[in-house]
């Protein structure tokens, strides 16, 4: 459309475009070429549209014939449009009306229509009206000619014109050259007209352009929404930038931005960002990018210096970006620095890679295999997904992973063409953040970078001239990405903006009428339907223009969003029997796909669907209609507000890697930076603007495609993606029946959804403020002397490590606690953990617990609370408790607000969740069906069906560490789920584990900011001085006691539970493999599937944390006289040395695997080895996952089986030993500044096993003082012989499944069909 305009104003209005506005502003793609004769027309007929009113000028020019048709008329489709634009019609649609539109279906919409029953639109005698980006206008000068006829006749007018030029023969020369030259422009143009000064493209144009083309968010605002007027100000004030944060741009044109940021201390990130993806590629260059990633990253022998140095790097390819990145730190234990050679790394990589013919070799394998490996279910739905959501760019079509037989035939002269083309310092952003000076950071970009030739000659439209950031340095042709000196590929949006229209009606344009069972098109509907999907998902998807954040007034709109999700979440939560409702709601910006996108997932159990979506689809229209309540509204502003108050008592606590990930999404869509302080600020400043209004009219803009779904006004779906399976398995029968869903029966469906009623659609919940409070048992138990029992107690059971920092306590009723003051987080983290989990079922009870503990879950019931007031109540305390168990523990993870009384709401909830728990049969069934789901999915999983084989072999079928089976599900009942869980959740077995800012450190610091810098510690130094908040002593022993009353007051008053304890010492052991055969060792099985995909899993026995196996692991270990003090190490005594060995050795085999399988041999994309390492339980095992296609997994199995039995002929040397020592200390650097990471090493401390605070305090200094021959001699303790090793080895593909032992079949049977109702079984095969 913009290209024709322009062609348009060059051709009517004169002058040159390429030196007006329009062409910087605008246009890049050269007009196609003329067409003199009508032989050079082609097949069909052409059309020539033409205007002299600038709202129909975007529809000028020509239109060719399609060689379909729509009610019983030709269809024309504008030629010459550049690529990846969005088609434009002619065509005469089902209301009967010639109409210029995006979509060659019939479907009565578009930009510009007329009223005429003629059977071609040249012949057609009314005037077309056109939409002007706010109400529709006639344009009478549009008109359509047939082109033929126009150039016969102006051939005929120039024939008849020949006498009169020959009797002009003696005229002066000049004039005759004139004539002649008049002459042949009159033969070549359909209209001429004279020329006249260039001008600006009409604003009514820009605006009609925007909204269906460009991503701009101003476009919203010529649609049917009315946002009400902003407060006065809140438009025009625009957001502080982070003053931490600078920019610059280098002479050759690359850009930088650094942040000096102190979390991790001593540490760094720099990435290199080149502004090129797949949608960059050609036809036949598609999947050349990632390639190219893969070629230059590992590629790079500057890199591969950096490996040893306690640094990691990685690289990643997406649509629109390709992103080289490292971690490192910022000087080694001998003092030197890793900045410059970690700049001189990315530098090499970008902008110097060798790109030799080996490694190019190498990489292809790898990226045929990473193909293979990435292929499966869930990338498939992506795919499919993303081919809807963008049907008028090339997001849809140019994925990443490329074209196989395309990467199979490049060679080194298509990569070197490529890196030329795209790879060179005007195309590159690198981003520096770490704990490294700003002048430091600056003055080694320069002397890295600067001297890189530009290579590609700046021209002034080039973002190397100001500006070089915001919208102004974005390409107009391809949204959010920066602007070049070069063409790249459009790529537009088809936008699910409200409609156009004035108030309720949608103009005859788009009318339909009901009456007669007309029905509005409302965007493609797609089902993706394989046998592998288990449960039926339901995906609606709506993009809009990003809204850039760089006023307040954006930021309001932001929150009233975040507001609107939060409710409808919980609303459609609450209409659900269990609090795991399946449906997600989001609403954001997508970095890799320069667009915003409102997502509903429903997920539905294929039986039930009907009412899954109707529930969904009903709360939608109704919070469309009605808005939300002034409670709900409160609500969720206050946690809002909480929220960002927790990211300013955080700032010092967020690592660079999220600094670097947010400044470089944010630049993406030119959102204005801010830091934590200023961002709460704004938000404080905007909320008492936030009214009931905007969020209402907020609901239509966001949620109307689905809550005014089938209404004229309604904004189209940009794309709704249903992903099914083809059948269900009915448990009363045992037969697999077919099942399917039409398109519709969904419309149907959606269409005839009742609407709610205000009453109902308003009706609260009545949320308590405390769940204990008139409760009147806690006054009992705690009347008389408490502040004297409390102080006693405390006196007696408080133990302090000041060497660690963790405070351990034992309530009265038995119960343990741990916990560390920490400031990483501003909200604390609880784990309560017992003994038991899924060790203790029996052979009768298999999956008791498991069900049992998602009961509880399901239920969301404590006393006589509803499942609605406990959520909200989480809500309005910012809080979460989450209930689960593995093979060792049951367990409740809980997260609370560290200010207003958050540790004291938890603590209530889990008071009543030991007192009064809800057992309800609902419930349970509930947990009994979701975990049935879950074992068929896993049947139809390849990568979990493998590893669950592989289990089953070296177990014995041991139920317990196997996945559930759906016969041993269907013997539960709820008193036997009651018994299990009973049996463990009981309090004097409890260890209570707690992380948080007890302390208050925090909370004062938060109390003390008014404004200023806190990231890190990148302040200048009398900052610095100031923000160092000393809480004082008396204050801080003021908390800690507060802290350790509240635990003693609602967890240590709960009694002690009569429920005997379940049985915990039942290990499972492993098979005697010497026992068994090779073929009773090994499981191969086949999945019936589209696409071939292959995995395996190698496992043997192990031991646990602390050095000691199962019955069998000790009866080798006695057999080849293992001993851990065999090194002779002086800290083999220690109780973290097995546990340290071990990792280490882990790591080391994890390397040799990737330069063995998948570098050397380019068998397999990824291979890995871990380890169980439980921590209670004499038991353990160890697994290594390999995928390749399915013809060379023998091979990559038989590969990775050499690497784990070839430690033995092979011993671990120094140098890897050295290596594994920096990323493990690397590592637990960093995971210590998480809560999540502070509590796993509470755990336990308190148990009957050999960990104590030693095992905080002393990790780095263990691994520091391990030797190659600690390593060396952990790896003993592996059961590694031939005869050891387990295997199960998994491919998909065309043919029958089946299951079998031994050796793979060399052949696969075809796949046969016996009716749609035929049972669906695997084969077993002996």
């Amino acid at each position: 459309v913009f290209k024709n305009i322009k062609d348009f104003i060059k051709k009517k209005i004169g002058g040159s475009a390429d030196n007006s506005n329009l062409e910087s502003s605008f246009f890049s793609t050269p007009a196609p070429p003329a067409v003199d004769t009508a032989a050079d027309l082609g097949p069909g007929a052409r059309l020539v549209v033409n205007s002299k009113n600038p709202v129909g000028q975007p529809f000028s020019g020509e239109y060719q014939e399609q060689p379909f048709r729509r009610n019983d008329r030709p269809v024309y489709a504008k030629i010459g449009m550049p690529p990846n634009s969005q088609a434009v019609y002619l065509l005469y649609n089902d209301a009967k009306q010639w109409a210029f539109t995006p979509h060659s279906d019939g479907r009565a919409d578009g930009w510009a229509y007329m009223p005429d029953t003629a059977m071609s639109p040249a012949e057609a005698k009314g005037d077309f009206d056109v939409w002007n980006g706010a109400s529709w206008v006639p344009d009478p000068t549009l008109k359509v000619t047939d082109k033929t006829a126009a150039l016969q006749q102006k051939q005929a007018e120039a024939a008849a014109a020949a006498p009169a030029a020959a009797k002009a023969s003696e005229a002066a020369a000049p004039a005759a050259a004139a004539s002649k030259g008049s002459q042949a422009e009159e033969a070549s143009a359909v209209v001429e007209e004279p020329p006249h000064e260039p001008v600006k493209l009409p604003e009514e144009v820009s605006s009609l352009g925007r909204l269906f083309w460009k991503a701009h968010w101003q476009a919203s605002e010529k649609t049917l929404i009315h946002w009400p007027p902003a407060p006065d100000g809140l438009s025009n004030k625009a957001l502080p930038s982070h003053p931490g944060v600078k920019r610059g741009v280098l002479p050759n044109g690359m850009r930088y931005v650094i942040l000096k940021n102190a979390m991790p201390p001593q540490r760094f990130e720099a990435h290199i960002e080149l502004h090129v993806g797949s949608i960059d590629e050609e036809p036949h260059e598609q999947g050349i990018a990632h390639m190219m990633e893969h070629v230059c990253f590992l590629g790079s022998r500057k890199r591969e210096r950096l490996i040893g140095t306690g640094s990691r790097s990685n690289a990643l390819t997406d649509f629109q970006h390709t992103i080289y990145h490292i971690h490192a730190p910022v000087k080694l234990e001998d003092g030197r620095g890793m900045y410059m050679p970690a700049l001189e790394a990315l530098h090499e990589i970008a902008f110097a890679p060798e790109m030799l013919p080996h490694r190019i070799e190498k990489e292809r394998k790898a990226v045929l295999a990473e193909m293979q490996q990435v292929n499966d279910m869930e990338y498939r739905i992506e795919t499919w997904t993303l081919s809807g959501l963008h049907e008028t760019n090339k997001l849809g079509t140019q994925f990443p992973i490329g074209k196989e037989e395309q990467i199979k035939a490049w060679q080194q002269k298509d990569l070197r063409a490529f890196h030329e083309k795209w790879y060179y310092p005007g195309n590159a952003t690198l981003y520096v953040v770490g704990d490294l000076e700003e002048e430091d950071m600056i003055k080694g970009i320069k002397k890295v970078f600067e001297s890189t030739p530009a290579r590609h000659k700046p021209s002034k439209d080039s973002a190397i001239l100001e500006p070089v950031w915001g919208a102004g340095s974005e390409d107009p042709r391809s949204l959010f990405r920066r602007k070049l000196g070069k063409k790249r590929p459009e790529q537009l949006h088809n936008f699910s903006l409200p409609m156009i229209g004035t108030e309720s009606v949608f103009t005859e344009a788009a009318s339909f009428d009901p009456s007669k069972g007309e029905k509005p098109w409302q965007g493609p509907l797609r089902i993706f339907r394989n046998e592998l999907l288990e449960g039926l998902q339901f995906n609606f998807y709506a993009k809009a223009p990003v809204r850039p954040l760089q006023t307040l007034e954006d930021i309001r709109h932001l929150v009233a969003v975040r507001i609107l999700i939060g409710v409808l979440q919980f609303r459609i939560v609450s209409r659900y029997s269990s609090n795991h409702a399946p449906v997600q709601i989001d609403h954001s910006d997508s970095f890799r796909e320069g667009c915003a996108v409102t997502s509903i997932t429903i997920n539905a159990d294929p039986r039930d669907w009907r009412n899954a979506l109707a529930c969904v689809v009903q709360e939608i229209r109704a919070i469309c209609d009605y808005g939300i309540t002034e409670g709900e509204m409160k609500r969720y502003m206050a946690a809002m507000l909480k929220d960002v108050q927790k990211g300013v008592a955080e700032a010092d606590s967020v690592p660079s890697e999220d600094h670097l990930n947010f400044i470089m999404t944010s630049d993406v869509f030119d959102h204005v930076v801010m830091n934590p302080e200023q961002s709460c600020v704004a938000f404080q400043e905007v909320v008492p603007h936030v009214t009931m209004e905007q969020i209402h009219v907020t609901a239509k803009w966001m949620l109307g495609f689905i809550g005014y779904y089938g209404r004229a006004a309604a904004p189209p779906t940009t794309a709704v993606v249903v992903c099914t399976p083809t059948q269900v398995y009915q448990e009363q029968d045992g037969q697999w029946v077919p099942f399917n869903i039409t398109e519709e029966e969904i419309l149907e469906l959606m269409l005839s959804v009742p609407d709610k009623s205000r009453e109902d659609a308003l009706n609260q919940v009545d949320v308590p403020e405390s769940l204990l409070a008139g409760k009147g048992y806690m006054e009992k138990i705690l009347s008389d002397g408490v502040v004297d029992k409390m102080t006693a107690w405390r006196a007696c059971s408080r133990k302090h490590d000041e060497a660690t920092g963790i405070t351990q306590l034992l309530l009265p009723n038995g119960a343990k606690v741990n916990y560390a003051c920490t400031t990483n987080e501003s909200q604390g983290t609880m784990r309560m953990l017992v003994p038991g989990g899924r060790s203790a079922d029996t052979q009768e009870n298999l999956g008791s617990a498991m069900v049992g503990i998602r009961t509880v879950s399901e239920s969301g019931r404590v006393s006589d609370f509803s499942r609605e007031q406990i959520e909200l109540f989480a809500v309005s305390n910012t809080m979460s408790v989450h209930l689960d168990l593995n093979l060792e523990f049951a367990f409740i993870d809980a997260t609370f607000s560290m200010t207003d009384n958050g540790l004291v709401a938890v603590l209530e909830l889990l008071h009543l969740l030991f007192q009064e728990p809800r057992w309800e049969l609902p419930a349970f069934v509930r947990a009994q069906q979701a975990y049935k789901a879950q074992a068929y999915a896993v049947q139809k999983s390849l990568e979990q069906s493998t590893l669950d084989r592989l289990m089953g072999i070296m177990y014995a079928n041991d139920g317990r560490v196997s996945e559930p089976k759906v016969e041993d599900l269907n013997k539960l009942t709820l008193a036997k789920v009651r018994k299990a869980v009973s049996g463990q959740l009981r309090p004097q077995d409890l260890e209570i584990n707690l992380v948080g800012d007890f302390e208050g450190r925090a909370q004062a610091k938060m109390a003390a900011v008014e404004g200023g810098l806190s990231t890190g510690k990148h302040r200048e130094e009398e900052a610095q001085d100031a923000e160092v908040v000393e809480v004082p002593a008396v204050a801080r022993e003021r908390r800690l006691r507060e802290l350790d009353e509240a635990l003693w007051k609602y967890l240590g008053s709960v009694p002690q539970s009569e429920v005997p304890q379940v049985e915990m010492d039942r290990a499972p052991v492993i098979c005697e493999s010497e026992k068994l055969s090779p073929e009773e060792r090994q499981r191969n099985a086949h999945l019936e599937d589209s696409d071939e995909r292959a995995v395996a899993n190698i496992g043997g026995g192990a031991p646990n944390r602390w050095g000691k196996g199962d019955a069998y692991h000790t009866k080798c270990m006695e057999a080849k006289k293992f001993s851990w003090d065999a090194p002779d190490n002086a800290m083999k005594d220690h109780p973290l040395y097995p546990s340290m060995c071990l990792l280490a050795m882990r790591e080391v085999i994890n390397t040799r695997l990737f330069s063995t399988v998948r570098d050397s041999l380019g068998l397999s994309y990824d291979c890995s080895f871990e380890l169980s390492m439980f921590d209670r339980l004499p038991a353990g095992w160890y697994t290594c996952t390999v995928s390749a296609h399915p013809s060379r997994i023998d091979e990559a199995v038989t590969a990775a089986k050499d690497v784990v039995m070839g430690v033995k002929k092979r011993p671990v040397s120094e140098l890897e030993l050295s290596t594994a020592r920096r990323t493990l200390m690397r590592r637990h650097e960093t995971d210590l500044q998480t809560n999540e990471y502070w509590i796993s090493l509470l755990t336990h401390l308190q148990y009957d096993n050999p960990k104590d605070t030693t095992c905080v305090r002393d990790i780095e200094m263990m691994l520091q003082k391990l030797t190659w021959r600690d390593v060396q001699n952990a790896y003993t303790s592996l059961l590694t012989e031939p005869h050891q090793l387990f295997t199960s080895v998994s491919t998909a593909g065309p043919g029958s499944s089946f299951i079998s032992g031994g050796a793979r079949p060399t052949s696969q049977p075809a796949s046969t069909s016996s009716g749609a109702a035929a049972k669906k079984e695997l084969i077993e095969v002996d």
